[in-house]
C-alpha cells in the first residue's frame, strides 16, 4: 500500500483542531502509532441454493418430492407443539431444528441452529430452493472463509443431494479497530460516500446516539446494493449481541502488518462493516456469482468500499466511502484521508491464517479439478455427438474428440488473438493457484 502525504495547513482532527505544537505530519504519525485493527473478516454469508445439472450449472426444478414430504412432516409436529422440534439433520455435530412456521415468501421451511439458519422453497418460484446464512460465530471460528464455505457445501450436499450451485445473495466484510473514536468524528462533514449513482453524498443516513454519544453510524439503507455500518462494537456486544468471544479474537494479535494490534480489555473496539449484496456483485466489472468466486476478491472488493490512497503530483483518492480530515479546499471529495481510514483501508491486504487453510485450499482444488473434470467430459461426449462421423461410431473414444479440440482449439484461438498459456496465468492469478505443483491424481 502507498504511504499518503498529510501535509496540508489547518487540517481538522477529532474533537478539534491540530494542537500548534505539534506540526501535522508528526500528529499524523502520532496518530499511526495508536491506531490498530485487531480483527478483520466476513461478518456474515448469505448463499442461494440451486439444483445444477451434470455440468453443475444452475437449473430449475422443483424440490425433491421426498424432502418436501419430510419438511412437511416435521414442521406438522412442530406445529402441533407449538414450539421447534429437533430433526436429523446436524451441521458439524449440532442438530437443525426445524420451525413451525416458513420465513415468509417462497420460503415455506426454516431450519435453524446456533451455525447457521436454513430456508427451504418447493422451487416454483424461482430456481432457487433454498438460501443459507452462515452465523458470525461459525464464520468467525474457522481458520479461512473457504473452510466455511468447504464444510456447509458438505452439509448441503447431505440435504440437496450432490449436484447443486451455490449462488452468492449477500456478504458483508468488516473491520475492527482501536485508537481512533469515531464518536468524537464530525459525522456530518467528515464522511464523504458515493451512495446515489455517481453524485458524492455527505454524512450518514442515519446516527444512532448512546446517550448524547455517537455510537452507529449508517450509509444508505442495508436494502441497497452496499452499505456500511460504522459502531462501537463493544457497547453493541455488552448491550445487544453478548458475542463476548470477539474479545478473544481481538485479544489474539492475529493481524499481519505494520497496523496489526492487540485489544487491551478496555479500550472501545469501532466496526467498519459493509454489506453487499448480489445486485452489487452482479453487476461488477467482473461479476461475482458462484460462492467459491468470492474466496479470492475479498481484497478487491474491500478496495472498492474503504478506496486506496496514491500519493503524486496528481493525487487520486477512490472508495465508495472515505473518511477525511477539512481543509480549505471547497471540494470536499480532495480532503485528504483521515489517517484512521488509512488503517482501515490496509484490511483484507493478508488472510489471516490460523493454520488451516493450506489443507483447505487443497480441498477447494480438488473439489474443483474434479468438477472440471466432470464438466469436460460432459462437453466432451456433447461435442462428440453434435460432431458425429467418426466422433460417434462404433469404436469411437474421447481421444478423438480431444484430437479434434486441440485442432480447431487453435484455430480458434489465433482467430481471437489470444494465447493459451497467457490464459492460464491470468486465471492462475484470479484463482490464486501460482505455483502449485502438478499431482498425478485427483
Amino acid at each position: 500500500m502507498c504511504k499518503r502525504s498529510f501535509e496540508s495547513p489547518g487540517v481538522v482532527l477529532e474533537g478539534g483542531s491540530v494542537p500548534p505544537s505539534l506540526p501535522f505530519l508528526s500528529s499524523s504519525d502520532a496518530l499511526f502509532e495508536k491506531i490498530k485493527l485487531v480483527g478483520y473478516g466476513v461478518d456474515t454469508l448469505v448463499l442461494n441454493v440451486r439444483y445444477a445439472d451434470e455440468h453443475y450449472q444452475p437449473v430449475q426444478r422443483e424440490l425433491d418430492e421426498t424432502l418436501q414430504q419430510e419438511l412437511d412432516y416435521l414442521q406438522g409436529e412442530a406445529k402441533a407443539a407449538e414450539t421447534s422440534v429437533i430433526s436429523d439433520w446436524a451441521f458439524l455435530n449440532v442438530p437443525l431444528f426445524v420451525e413451525p412456521h416458513g420465513a415468509g415468501r417462497q420460503w415455506r421451511w426454516l431450519l435453524t441452529c446456533r451455525l447457521l439458519s436454513l430456508t427451504i422453497s418447493r422451487g416454483t418460484f424461482n430456481n432457487v430452493i433454498a438460501q443459507v446464512r452462515f452465523s458470525s460465530e461459525y464464520l468467525w471460528s474457522q481458520a479461512w472463509a473457504g473452510d466455511a464455505l468447504v464444510k456447509m457445501h458438505e452439509f448441503l450436499i447431505g440435504i440437496f443431494g450432490e449436484h447443486i450451485h451455490l449462488q452468492v445473495s449477500s456478504v458483508d466484510l468488516c473491520a475492527d479497530m482501536v485508537g481512533h473514536d469515531f464518536s468524537l468524528a464530525n459525522y456530518e462533514q467528515d464522511f464523504v460516500t458515493r451512495a446515489r449513482k455517481q453524485s458524492v453524498v455527505y454524512g450518514p443516513d442515519m446516527v444512532n446516539l448512546d446517550g448524547r454519544i455517537p455510537s452507529y453510524l449508517r450509509f444508505s439503507s442495508s436494502g441497497s446494493p452496499i452499505s456500511c455500518r460504522i459502531y462501537n462494537k463493544t457497547l453493541e456486544i455488552e448491550q445487544k449481541s453478548q458475542k463476548t468471544w470477539m474479545y478473544d479474537i481481538w485479544k489474539r494479535g492475529d493481524v499481519p502488518g505494520p497496523y496489526g494490534g492487540v485489544w487491551d480489555g478496555v479500550t472501545p473496539v469501532w466496526r467498519h462493516e459493509f454489506h453487499l449484496t448480489r445486485s452489487f456483485l452482479h453487476n461488477l466489472t467482473g461479476p461475482i456469482e458462484g460462492a467459491y468466486d468470492l474466496l479470492n476478491q475479498f481484497q478487491s472488493l474491500w478496495k472498492y468500499a474503504v478506496g486506496t490512497s496514491s500519493s503524486g503530483d496528481d493525487e487520486h483518492v477512490d472508495g465508495w466511502l472515505r473518511y477525511v480530515m477539512p481543509t480549505e479546499d471547497s471540494h470536499r471529495e480532495r480532503w485528504p484521508t483521515h489517517p484512521a481510514w488509512v488503517v482501515l483501508q490496509s484490511a483484507f491486504s493478508e488472510t489471516i491464517d490460523l493454520g488451516l487453510g493450506a489443507v483447505v485450499r487443497q480441498r477447494i482444488r480438488e473439489k474443483n479439478i474434479e468438477r472440471g473434470l466432470a464438466a469436460i467430459m460432459g462437453y466432451c461426449s456433447t461435442q462428440a455427438a453434435w460432431l458425429g462421423g467418426e466422433h460417434a461410431a462404433p469404436g469411437a473414444d474421447i481421444s478423438l474428440t480431444l484430437q479434434w479440440l486441440y485442432d480447431h482449439g487453435q484455430e480458434y484461438l489465433e482467430e481471437k488473438g489470444r494465447d493459451f498459456l497467457a490464459e492460464v496465468r491470468r486465471k492462475q492469478q484470479l484463482y490464486g493457484s501460482e505455483g502449485i505443483e502438478q499431482e498425478g491424481g485427483l
